[in-house]
């Protein structure tokens, strides 16, 4: 029984637990919902809020004001150490082109005025000389030869001349004499030979004739008269042979002979006349030849020895010596900078070949200095002789040198670069620097302490004309103001302010969307 009573007692407090905590759960949720309504709301009106405060924003844009500030733009220029009396060294030979290095010049050796630097080859210079010395008295000899001729031929000339004249007149009294005098002559000779034949046979042929009529007479003996009369029968046939041949002779010395001697003559006449005449011109022009012969050798002469003069000069230049006291360099320097020794290398080594005229070798006597160096086109405003400097060093970077611009070049070194010259000061008891070693040469080009800036983002330029510029300015009804301003130097993200706004000047930070 106890234990039943107990067991109902039990399932009694087990439902009123069960009760409870059904209750409990269903207050809780309706607490929480309630806080969760409560925080909604709280979080809209924040939102609401927020959104106020952005639009409060927006209706009031970032600005920034004019500043003063402390501007000073400083420029640096790299350069070189130059001696301003360093003398660049080439052989100006005249007519040698072969300059073979002997003794190669010593880099960096201490000269005095008048050492020697290096050494090229003589030999062959001094066997060309010798071979022009030969020639040279060979031409004297010619001329020598020649001049003689001309003196004579100029001597010999008028005499030349009248004997000239002299033959031609004894051709023509010949040839006169043979058609005046021998031609006819020898016609009327051949005609009186002819006619003493026909003479002889006619005084014959009579005498024969004579003798026939005497003997008839019978005044001789017969056999005496036979051997008369035959005598003289013989005489007469031989007349009348030789009147035959006379005949023939004298036709043959009139139809052939006398025709052939006097085209002969004639011809020997006319031979003779024109090489008279040709004589006569030929002389002269002889003599003009041997003249102009002898002008040439002259002029060959005066060649010959342009050339020896020149070799004699040249070669003395095989032997080139220091002018001044000072350092031996290989290469040049322009404008500060130093060639180096590495292209000069392969032409001073020993057989080495200079050409005429090429600068290789520089002595720096090193006793005054400045600096070289190549300006930017674009610094050319920035910068005027005067202007005062410092130049640095590589070594010595504590110790600053003080300089001054003396000279910008009026045109262009190289295409945008100019040659700028700067004045340097060198500490008592310092050494100069060695040409050719490198520096920077620091330049304030501006500077202003009270400045009026702005931040560089907050001006602007105009699409159409970007050199125009200008700021936008806060209005009190919120529609931004342009206002054009006049801009000056830029030194990191600032710009300088030249004309438009003063000082405190409020401008909006950034470029307003509409």
């Amino acid at each position: 029984m106890d234990s039943l009573r107990i067991m109902k007692t039990g399932m009694l407090l087990l439902t009123v637990l069960l009760i409870s905590g059904s209750w409990a759960a269903s207050l809780h949720a309706d607490s929480s919902s309630a806080c969760k309504d409560e925080d909604d709301n709280a979080t809209k009106a924040e939102k609401k809020g927020g959104q106020e405060e952005k639009k409060e924003v927006k209706e009031k844009p970032e600005t920034t004001e004019v500043k003063k500030k402390y501007i000073r733009l400083e420029l640096s220029l790299k350069g070189y150490f130059e001696d301003p009396d360093a003398i660049p060294v080439s052989i100006s030979t005249k007519n040698w082109g072969e300059l073979k290095v002997t003794e190669p010049p010593v880099q960096g050796r201490k000269v005095k005025k008048g050492d020697l630097l290096l050494q090229f080859e003589e030999e062959k210079i001094k066997q060309r000389l010798n071979l022009l010395n030969s020639d040279l008295s060979m031409i004297d000899l010619d001329r020598q030869i020649l001049t003689s001729e001309v003196k004579l031929a100029e001597t010999l000339a008028p005499m030349e001349k009248k004997e000239l004249d002299r033959v031609e007149n004894y051709v023509r009294q010949d040839f006169e004499r043979f058609k005046e005098i021998d031609l006819p002559y020898k016609k009327k000779s051949a005609a009186m030979s002819l006619k003493s034949y026909r003479d002889s046979l006619a005084y014959a042929t009579e005498e024969l004739n004579q003798l026939k009529k005497m003997y008839e007479a019978d005044d001789l003996t017969e056999e005496t008269e036979e051997i008369i009369l035959q005598r003289t029968q013989n005489q007469v046939d031989r007349a009348k042979f030789l009147l035959e041949g006379a005949i023939k002779k004298n036709q043959e010395f009139n139809d052939v002979v006398v025709p052939r001697e006097v085209v002969a003559v004639q011809d020997s006449y006319d031979r003779k006349k024109l090489s008279m005449s040709t004589i006569r011109k030929v002389l002269p022009v002889e003599l003009k030849k041997k003249k102009l012969e002898l002008q040439k050798l002259e002029e060959e002469r005066a060649k010959l020895m342009k050339i020896k003069t020149e070799l004699e000069f040249d070669a003395k230049q095989m032997s080139p010596r220091s002018p001044v006291n000072g350092i031996l360099y290989w290469g040049t320097f322009k404008r500060g900078k130093w060639s180096g020794t590495t292209s000069l290398e392969p032409k001073l080594r020993k057989a080495g070949i200079i050409k005429p005229h090429e600068e290789f070798l520089t002595i720096s006597p090193n006793k005054r200095t400045q600096v070289r160096i190549q300006l930017p086109e674009k610094y050319l405003d920035d910068l005027h002789a005067g202007m005062k400097g410092k130049i640095e060093r590589l070594t010595k970077t504590k110790e600053k040198l003080e300089a001054c611009l003396t000279q910008i070049g009026e045109i262009p070194i190289n295409p945008g670069l100019y040659d700028l010259t700067v004045e340097v000061t060198i500490p008592d008891g310092e050494k100069n620097p060695l040409p050719g070693t490198l520096c920077s040469l620091k330049l304030v080009v501006y500077e202003k302490p009270d400045a009026l800036t702005l931040p560089s983002s907050t001006v602007f330029g105009e699409d159409a004309d970007p050199d125009s510029k200008f700021v936008y300015l806060p209005s009190k009804n919120g529609k931004p103001k342009k206002k054009k301003v006049e801009i000056g130097k830029r030194f990191g993200d600032r710009v300088e302010i030249l004309k438009g706004l003063r000082l405190g000047t409020k401008v909006l930070s950034e470029k307003p969307k509409s």
